[in-house]
């Protein structure tokens, strides 16, 4: 009876120890990711800062636009919706530009520059990782914002109103942010030069995709282009006006009497709100899954 006591309170020690053990590794970690982000926001800021201004920039250019088309007559639109989409036409290529300066040296700057995080790790790789993304990720996020935010003092010193739907519009473009930022880290993954990185990457979104997509609906393939990452950009502007159809049948040639003889081929607007949230979800994953399974492997 008394060895039986004996083994049950070591045991019991032996548990306690083990919890212990990993209360102090989990404590651990979270200190290590979050010395991480704090060393990826000084390091960032001055790309950072960089952005804000190229945001400013976008927003200062569709501004002027509309005081010279103010000053030739025109008037503003009716809705606030209808004027604060107008200034998102160039949504996707700023989140492209921030997506891009933010996630495409993420991995590839410890190989190019040959850092300590790769010859001597102090900690380890999925910790670095996820400190670096987290980091650059909320400095993206904040660009974003700011650029709906300029919209929107804009929109209520003519309005002095401002639709909620904007702020659902901002939600789909930080997820989208999300997602290019997401592809990004995957190219800087396996690419030996940041540089590389960001420009192989930008090209991929704006000339593969692009064109990929323009083959699907010339060749009258009618699926639905969910496998493109540029397809998602749509919903952040349809939010405001969703249309009943997502996609339309457009003709091309013009036959005698007006009439269409030619092909036709599935245009489609946008993805559905479950489509988009499902599909950028699992872009986003799989993207930074691959590219933490090329990085560990690199490294090693």
């Amino acid at each position: 009876m008394t060895s039986e006591m004996a083994e049950i309170a070591k045991n019991n020690k032996n548990m306690a120890f083990t919890i212990e053990k990993t209360k102090s590794g989990a404590k651990r970690s979270v200190i290590q990711i979050q010395k991480t982000i704090e060393f990826e926001f000084q390091k960032n800021l001055s790309k950072f800062i960089s952005m804000l201004l190229t945001t400013i920039g976008i927003f200062l250019l569709f501004l002027v636009i509309e005081l010279i088309q103010s000053a030739q007559g025109s008037e503003v639109p009716a809705d606030p919706t209808d004027y604060f989409s107008g200034y998102l036409m160039m949504i996707d290529f700023l989140i492209l530009i921030i997506a891009v300066a933010f996630g495409g040296g993420i991995i590839a700057e410890d190989f190019e520059k040959d850092t300590g995080n790769l010859l001597f790790p102090k900690i380890q790789k999925d910790r670095l990782l996820i400190g670096r993304i987290i980091a650059r990720y909320i400095y993206a996020a904040m660009c974003v914002i700011f650029y709906y935010v300029l919209i929107g003092i804009a929109t209520l010193i003519i309005y002095e109103s401002l639709p909620l739907i904007v702020w659902e519009s901002m939600g789909w473009a930080l997820l989208y942010t999300f997602a290019v930022f997401s592809f990004m880290i995957l190219f800087s993954s396996f690419m030996k030069r940041a540089a590389s990185a960001m420009i192989v990457g930008m090209l991929i979104i704006l000339m593969v995709f692009q064109l990929l997509t323009i083959i699907l609906m010339y060749t009258g393939v009618t699926i639905e282009p969910l496998f493109m990452l540029t397809y998602y950009a749509n919903i952040i502007t349809s939010w405001f006006n969703m249309p009943s159809e997502r996609f339309t049948e457009v003709g091309l040639g013009m036959g005698p009497g007006g009439v269409r003889d030619g092909p036709t081929f599935m245009s489609w607007a946008t993805p559905s709100a479950t489509g988009a949230i499902l599909g950028m979800t699992i872009y986003s994953i799989a993207c930074i899954a691959l590219a933490y399974f090329i990085y560990k492997r690199r490294q090693n």
